[in-house]
């Protein structure tokens, strides 16, 4: 080997070792975990800086639901007495990973943890403009008021699934619906589950169908005793929908075959009537 290449080997040698040996400024992100206690028979609630994207359970012992209504507070319970330590991990809408460990106690120290801001200061992010004391005071007043859609109900099994009427305030949609149970057997509810699907469609694929959540259920839907009726109003961000789509709400019967399906047209759900 020549003397100039080996210089230059040399120098890109040290080159590469003074690169390595430079300080950074970048500072490793270290996620902080945070303890949490639960009990059994109180809700112990976490308030986040964003809305809750992804909760994940170390444990099916612990309880985890987002509160109705709002975005940013999640409720935690025990599922039974003294289990042992697990975790609990939460994504929010800013892109931030929380960690927490989880632990049960008898007496928890405080039920409510507020890491929003890191001065103390409480900030509920709710998910529509209405809150959920506003969509429980319209809902009463819904199951009270006229009916506005007829027609649109399927009847079998000596059961009755009716749309009694949709409504709406601001951004938020109010579904009426109506069970009705003429047989003696008690009608108990698996779920009742909302769908934009295609109307000509071949199978179902993600493209075909969407689930459309609600932020806010009023009224007893675990079930209907026989020979009794129940109301129940969902509430649900507003939206309209193709003239190719329609609206299907499905009500399933748990540990039974008494299932329905209600089929909505885009027509019906631009007629919302409007709360005042």
């Amino acid at each position: 080997m020549k003397t100039n290449q080996i210089s230059l080997v040399a120098l890109l040698l040290l080159t590469v070792c003074e690169a390595f040996s430079q300080p950074t400024d970048r500072k490793e992100e270290v996620i902080q975990t945070l303890p949490i206690e639960v009990t059994f028979n109180k809700t112990t609630s976490i308030i986040f800086p964003a809305v809750i994207k992804s909760v994940d359970r170390g444990s099916k012992d612990i309880l985890a639901q987002k509160a109705k209504g709002v975005g940013n507070v999640l409720q935690l319970k025990a599922g039974k007495d003294s289990f042992p330590e697990t975790n609990l991990t939460v994504i929010t809408a800013d892109g931030t990973l929380h960690h927490f460990t989880v632990s049960y106690s008898t007496k928890p120290t405080t039920q409510t943890f507020d890491i929003s801001h890191p001065a103390g200061s409480t900030s509920l992010i709710f998910q529509t403009e209405l809150t959920e004391s506003d969509m429980e005071n319209y809902s009463k007043g819904i199951v009270h008021a006229r009916r506005t859609i007829r027609f649109n109900a399927e009847t079998k099994y000596k059961i009755s699934f009716a749309l009694l009427g949709i409504y709406i305030k601001g951004d938020v949609m109010f579904y009426r619906f109506k069970i009705t149970n003429h047989s003696h057997i008690d009608y108990d509810i698996d779920f009742l589950k909302f769908y934009v699907r295609d109307k000509a469609r071949i199978k179902r694929t993600a493209a075909q169908e969407i689930e459309i959540k609600p932020i806010y259920v009023f009224g007893n839907n675990d079930g209907v005793k026989g020979g009794s009726s129940n109301d129940l109003v969902y509430a649900l961000q507003k939206f309209t929908i193709p003239e190719s789509k329609h609206l299907d709400v499905e009500l399933f019967e748990k540990n039974g075959g008494r299932h329905f399906e209600l089929i909505i047209k885009n027509k019906t759900i631009v007629k919302s009537h409007l709360l005042e």
